[in-house]
């Protein structure tokens, strides 16, 4: 009996042990899992790959208004431009990119941080433009509203009918005050005319 119970007890230990090999190797082999996911999702996150390669064609690509990263990146990613609409975001934090409204044209040969930086460059440069044009028109309507109120001495409303007509009207006036002058001037002198013969006789 005792021969027996040393038997069982050893087996019983190298059971336990056994299965403790087995835990320990299946959390070594889940962590090692584990690390390998983190590291991909990590990787994907920082660095990024062109979905094809140099030979791709160049395609539109459109930025509505009011679309955020998260619109931009889903757009992207239905279209092939990218993978992982994910890294997408993060990687447009990190530049602080600011989409502008437009058509953009990109091309699945580049990587992700290219198209977030031709988007973010392009993107000023369009607002920029669109800013200096609004400026220049501005200072255009307020400079000609200036020169209308300093020649008429009133606010012109109209456009070019109503311009024509002041400008007719004004010589209109013009030509009536030139000819009260004749007049004026042709009396005055039929009025010397006649004291003078007057004298004489």
């Amino acid at each position: 009996m005792g021969h027996q119970d040393t038997i069982e007890r050893v087996a019983n230990f190298l059971i336990g042990i056994a299965w403790r090999v087995i835990v320990i190797a299946l959390l070594v082999y889940a962590l090692m899992n584990g690390v390998r996911a983190a590291y991909s999702y990590g990787h994907g996150l920082l660095y990024s790959h062109a979905m094809a390669g140099d030979n791709a064609i160049d395609e539109d690509f459109v930025i509505s208004e009011g679309d955020k990263s998260a619109d931009v990146a889903e757009r992207l990613l239905k279209e092939g431009f990218i993978d992982n609409a994910d890294a997408f975001n993060v990687q447009a934090k990190l530049y602080e990119a600011e989409f502008v409204p437009g058509v953009y044209t990109i091309s699945k040969s580049m990587t992700m941080v290219e198209i977030i930086q031709l988007l973010t460059q392009e993107g000023k440069k369009y607002q920029e433009l669109v800013d200096k044009n609004l400026v220049d028109a501005e200072a255009t309507t307020t400079a000609a509203a200036e020169v209308e109120t300093d020649a008429n001495g009133i606010e012109v409303i109209g456009g070019t009918e109503d311009e024509q007509m002041i400008e007719q009207d004004a010589a209109d006036a013009a030509l009536r005050s030139q000819e009260a002058e004749q007049y004026a001037g042709g009396n005055a002198s039929a009025g010397n005319t006649a004291e003078t013969d007057s004298s004489l006789g």
